[in-house]
């Protein structure tokens, strides 16, 4: 008797942050395929979020041979398939199975550096079928080779979101930040996990997130003085931003004098404004 242990790749999702992925001014998706694959080297989406299936979903994943595997990106979704077809699933998926992943954030900072406004009460969905409590503005998943960044177009209605977290146990219904909901046949073809004959089209979904963007203020407390930048600078893990004293900053100063980028740390908000406090 043959064991089959063949698995192949059912779906992929792919996390990517600028704050991460930029340098400086100089954005990743500018970057040459060496200089990306540089900065991708470093980057780990585990440093700011962590990627769970839910007690349902990972039941689902157990009773259709599947193997969760997350990677320095995000995670594959692997699934037992037969000997002469490695793209058969073992077990034949049906086109309405729904698997979800809790999506929680573990860095406190998340909110200072990424572009995005958190709203109570509301949470993010990231999905390939829309809800039938949204709008038809609903925003999908992305996949992989879609130039589209995570905005608050993401954010379902307290109704949506009350619905999905109801589906959750008690415990892990605590701190969820965003879901991510698969259907293996989603509204849009082109966003199906397997054909309707149920083959794998093993499809990789992306959820990228932007950097924001502030002023930067800077802050002499014993001259009682302040100095903000003209406009908004990006806020990066890597790289150096390039202050000009006579052209970025309000008022202008001497042009031998040099500022320093601000931390995530210290970041306000005024009249609609982000500001990052620079204290020298």
């Amino acid at each position: 008797m043959s064991f089959n242990l063949t698995y192949g790749l059912l779906f992929e999702v792919t996390f990517l942050h600028n704050y991460f992925l930029n340098s400086g001014e100089a954005a990743y998706a500018g970057m040459s395929t060496a200089d990306k694959q540089k900065m991708l080297q470093k980057f780990n989406y585990d440093s700011f979020a962590i990627i769970t299936p839910t007690v349902e979903t990972s039941t689902r994943i157990r009773n259709y041979k599947m193997a969760f595997k997350p990677t320095k990106t995000g995670f594959r979704l692997y699934i037992k398939v037969k000997e002469n077809d490695e793209t058969d699933p073992y077990i034949s998926v049906p086109p309405d199975l729904k698997l979800d992943f809790i999506i929680a954030i573990k860095d406190f900072q998340f909110e200072h550096y990424t572009d995005l406004e958190f709203v109570l009460n509301q949470m993010f969905l990231f999905s390939n079928v829309k809800p039938s409590t949204e709008p038809v503005t609903f925003q999908y998943l992305p996949k992989f080779n879609e130039n589209i960044l995570i905005s608050n177009d993401f954010l379902v209605s307290e109704e949506t979101t009350e619905h999905f977290l109801s589906e959750l146990h008690t415990a892990e219904s605590r701190g969820v930040f965003g879901l991510l909901s698969l259907n293996m046949k989603a509204d849009n073809a082109a966003k199906n996990i397997v054909t309707s004959a149920g083959k794998m089209l093993s499809p990789n979904f992306k959820i990228h997130f932007d950097n924001r963007k502030t002023l930067w203020k800077y802050i002499d407390r014993k001259a009682a003085t302040e100095i903000k930048t003209k406009t908004a600078k990006p806020l990066t893990y890597s790289g150096f931003v390039e202050i000009d004293p006579v052209t970025d900053l309000i008022p202008a100063q001497l042009a031998d004098t040099h500022y320093p980028n601000p931390s995530v740390k210290s970041i306000t908000k005024k009249d609609g404004d982000y500001y990052s406090e620079i204290f020298i």
